[in-house]
């Protein structure tokens, strides 16, 4: 069996809640305002209490006024198109918002006494008033009427009245703020121009519309759309606008028929494939040179600039070459450096390192050709490193013992340099060559607090990770033990080291293999059976 066609009363029902909010008329009436070439559009939203005015909430009625000075309208269109469901000359007209012409009828929504629309257009002037049920009686105006004007009349006590006033002013400015026209709201306008509260922004005005975009400081994401201003819609998620602010206001995009979305047609298509152009190209463009500029004068750059070229970085988005070669960091050594450099050193065998300060340990791996980026842990460029896949702390990787500069005076350290080589070498015959002492608290170093460190060569960067390696394999070669001056028990020992240099030894050992946790029980042994030898032989003679 076929369903019963839909009553006619059940259609005009649905269409007078067609929206959810039941204030989303007022958009409706603007709209439609707009599209009849007003430019100005006056809200009023007025209670009279009559005769109960002394009460402290007196039942009264709500005066709700539209009023614009459009093209107005002749009974013809009155009839045919005002007061006609589904008729609407819009259709076809790119520059009209509305498309279905089912709009007005919202205003019911809200229950109105009466609704009294007066208006007049080619010599015409008439007045049309609707029932509470929606039927209408057309009324003759003596007196022309510029535009169109609009009462709505609806019973309610003053308190209700100024809860309703306060929501219409927040739908009318949601949906109208940004609007052509200038929208009035009690005498105040609350349309503002077209545009994103960011410093970091680009716009572009083209066939499509008007786009601006920009960078949020907080890495937020805003999408809103409008057509000639007026809200289509705010808060759509695009995949490729993420961690961006954009509106983007254009003729060519329209809301579906609840006003609760757009329509995701070639023309969306366009304008999205618009924005992310603006994005890549025009945005890019003015964040490079926002850092280069910052760094060639040497000022400091802001996280969100980086934060910024961070999004342009992690989108895999091809970058000129001019912009490339672009300054966005310095190196430890003082020296700018460009993005291409950047990429280019992060596809290299010498991933680039930074540091929060110039050190002779940056200075000495720039000079073996490393790039050191002059960045603290929490720098601004944090988001960026990010970005590029993470950039290590030259101090997380590298280390170097520093000369003491004493020169003569190291002598003093002779007896327990030699004891501790011979003690270590002695021991499973570890491959120890070249005896130093050295200088190991210098900003930013990783080994302060050891005793002693092995390197391939005294005084030259070593991987941290190599520091404790005194490999006894034929095949290794001989390494460097450098011993640090600037320890606290190190420098008793070498006190201790002229009386009982083979006992210093023994615990210069124990505390360089303890800290690579290198040192166990049996190890312990070794080096104390090792040290008493290397006693008794010095005492035998």
């Amino acid at each position: 069996m076929e369903p019963a066609p839909l009553a006619v009363a059940d259609a005009l029902d649905q269409l007078v809640h067609q929206f959810a909010d039941p204030l989303a008329f007022f958009r409706e009436l603007i709209q439609n305002a707009l599209d009849a070439g007003s430019h100005e559009v006056e809200v009023w939203l007025d209670f009279d209490a009559g005769s109960e005015d002394g009460e402290d909430d007196p039942e009264g009625v709500a005066i709700w006024r539209i009023e614009d000075w459009g093209e107005g309208m002749t009974r013809a269109i009155i009839e045919r198109r005002l007061t006609r469901l589904f008729s609407s000359a819009k259709a076809e007209d790119r520059t009209k918002i509305g498309k279905f012409g089912i709009g007005f009828v919202s205003v019911f929504a809200i229950g109105p006494r009466a609704v009294v629309v007066d208006t007049s257009r080619e010599g015409e002037s008439w007045r049309v008033i609707f029932g509470q049920d929606t039927r209408y009686e057309l009324r003759a105006l003596p007196a022309a009427v510029d535009g169109t004007k609009i009462r709505i009349l609806r019973p309610m006590r003053r308190s209700q009245h100024a809860e309703y006033a306060a929501r219409a002013r927040e739908v009318i400015a949601f949906w109208c703020r940004h609007c052509e026209g200038e929208i009035r709201v009690d005498g105040a306008p609350i349309n503002r121009p077209l545009d994103l509260d960011l410093d970091l922004k680009v716009r572009e005005r083209s066939a499509l519309g008007e786009i601006i975009v920009g960078h949020p400081g907080d890495g937020s994401t805003f999408f809103g759309l409008y057509n000639r201003g007026l809200t289509l819609l705010e808060g759509a998620h695009e995949p490729a606008l993420r961690g961006l602010h954009v509106k983007a206001s254009s003729p060519l995009v329209e809301h579906t028929l609840t006003r609760d979305n757009v329509i995701r047609d070639r023309s969306y298509e366009r304008l999205i494939e618009a924005i992310v152009a603006l994005a890549r190209g025009p945005l890019c463009a003015r964040v490079i040179e926002a850092i280069a500029g910052a760094q060639e004068r040497g000022e400091r750059v802001s996280a969100e600039l980086y934060r910024a070229l961070a999004w342009h970085v992690a989108s895999g988005q091809t970058i000129a070459d001019e912009l490339l070669a672009r300054p966005i960091l310095r190196a430890a050594s003082g020296g700018l450096v460009s993005l291409g450099e950047l990429q280019r050193a992060l596809g290299s065998r010498r991933r680039p390192l930074t540091a929060p300060a110039p050190t002779p340990l940056t200075a000495a791996l720039e000079a073996r050709g490393h790039l050191v980026l002059l960045a603290s842990a929490d720098a601004p460029i944090g988001p960026l490193v990010s970005a590029l896949g993470g950039i290590e702390a030259a101090s997380a990787r590298w280390c170097m013992a520093l000369p003491t500069g004493e020169g003569r005076a190291e002598r003093r350290w002779g007896p327990l340099l030699e004891a501790t080589g011979a003690l270590l070498r002695g021991r499973a015959g570890a491959r120890i060559g070249e005896l130093a002492v050295g200088r190991f608290d210098y900003p930013d170093s990783a080994i302060a607090g050891r005793a002693a460190i092995a390197a391939d060569k005294a005084f030259e960067p070593c991987l941290i990770e190599q520091v404790d390696e005194v490999s006894a394999s034929i095949f290794s070669g001989r390494r460097a033990l450098v011993v640090n001056a600037d320890h606290p028990s190190v420098a008793a020992l070498a006190e201790v080291a002229e009386r009982e240099p083979e006992h210093a030894a023994y615990v210069l050992a124990k505390l360089f293999l303890l800290a690579g946790g290198r040192l166990d029980g049996a190890i312990d042994g070794e080096l104390l059976t090792q040290a008493l030898e290397l006693r008794c032989r010095r005492l035998t003679g």
